[in-house]
């Protein structure tokens, strides 16, 4: 098991929700946890993406397997609301 800090950039609106789901509820389908999540609220971004200038932005801390991180990266590069997004091990 790999602790992971995972951050989420999306629109503002009510994807936050729905992306928490999609997070919680892969790592309880991958016998991972979430050790903590956190909602760093709307910011403004240094330059635009798809023509937005003000985003939100979500943190997750992770314990996974390390295959399914992998999986769990194509889900969010398959997720068309998210704006970027950053795995980085701890």
């Amino acid at each position: 098991m790999n602790t992971y800090e995972l951050t989420i950039v999306i629109p503002e609106g009510d994807g936050a929700a729905k992306i928490v789901k999609t997070v919680s509820e892969f790592a309880k389908k991958s016998k991972g946890e979430i050790n903590k999540q956190e909602s760093w609220g709307a910011k403004h971004l240094a330059y635009p993406i798809k023509k937005l200038a003000v985003a939100q932005y979500e943190h997750f801390v992770l314990t996974l397997p390390a295959e399914s991180q992998v999986k769990l990266d194509k889900t969010l590069r398959m997720d068309e609301s998210i704006l970027r997004y950053m795995f980085v091990r701890v």
